[in-house]
């Protein structure tokens, strides 16, 4: 087995039927499996999968129990993989029509490997303008300092992760991928970049649900900045997000509509989450 696919879920029974059926549709030239490690879900999860491996040998259940986040989740998905090429994806995605092979191809070559993630296609356009579309020929980056690869479309060797230390499975916060990519940067381990293998990617759209997803990254960002200065290394501006405390308070009025609560909930969010990151992480950067 030269590569396994880790699929972490938990109460996605709404949409990893599509994600499944996009990776069941893959092929490459070498053994391949897809693991959906299941995190104790209370819905259809597991049947779905079972469903799928009952008719596709290459998928297979693996249980994270005892634990929650999807750092564990993630952890347990690789110790359990046949393979030492790992690629990660998550059960609420959908990866496009040659992310397996662009993965499997790009693992032979480099150690941890990204691709471009899509807004558009699992999105309304109205929900797209809220946040932003990410780019399509480069990693990503946190705040120009050192490069990103996204939990949700990441593929890395086995004994890198090891190397580094496995995902962290105490963070508050979702900062779970920058973490480790920062571990990375500091153990001089590049990321590669495979055009091939994107990932559409799904917003959420309740602005409830806008917000805690908002605020949960929002908790993280400090302590990424606050070990960046413990390494030595440059950090951001203490006040890097002043702008975004403005529009806080000037998008205020666009709370009438759809678009503008989407909009003023994810950057509220994030905006209180990094303020209460700062006093958990005791690290100032607002």
């Amino acid at each position: 087995m030269e590569l396994s696919v880790v699929v972490p879920a938990k109460n996605v029974a709404a949409t990893l039927r599509e994600q499944l059926d996009a990776l069941v549709a893959q092929s490459w030239d070498a053994d391949w499996e897809v693991v959906v490690v299941d995190n104790e879900s209370t819905d259809e999860t597991p049947e779905i999968v079972a469903r799928y491996a009952a008719d596709h040998p290459r998928v297979r259940l693996a249980e994270a129990r005892g634990g929650t986040g999807v750092n564990f989740v993630r952890n347990r998905g690789i110790v359990v993989a046949e393979a030492d090429h790992i690629a990660i994806c998550d059960g609420d995605d959908v990866v496009g029509p040659r992310w397996v092979a662009a993965m499997g191809d790009a693992l032979r070559e480099h150690d941890v490997v990204t691709g471009p993630i899509d807004a558009e296609r699992l999105n309304a356009p109205w929900l797209v303008r809220t946040r932003g579309l990410f780019p399509r020929d480069a990693p990503r980056d946190f705040y120009g300092i050192f490069p990103l690869a996204a939990g949700g479309n990441m593929g890395i060797r086995r004994e890198v992760w090891e190397r580094a230390g496995r995902f962290d499975e105490h963070l508050v916060g979702a900062v779970d991928d920058i973490e480790l990519c920062l571990r990375l940067y500091e153990q001089h381990v590049p990321i590669a970049f495979a055009p091939e293998a994107i990932v559409h990617y799904r917003y959420r759209s309740d602005p409830g649900a806008l917000f805690r997803h908002g605020r949960f990254y929002g908790r993280g960002r400090p302590l990424i900045c606050r070990r960046l200065a413990e390494a030595g290394l440059p950090t951001p501006s203490r006040v890097s997000g002043w702008k975004s405390w403005a529009l806080v308070v000037l998008w205020l009025p666009r709370l009438t509509t759809r678009e503008g609560r989407a909009a003023w909930c994810w950057v509220a969010g994030n905006r209180f989450g990094q303020l209460e990151g700062c006093f958990i992480h005791r690290a100032v950067y607002l």
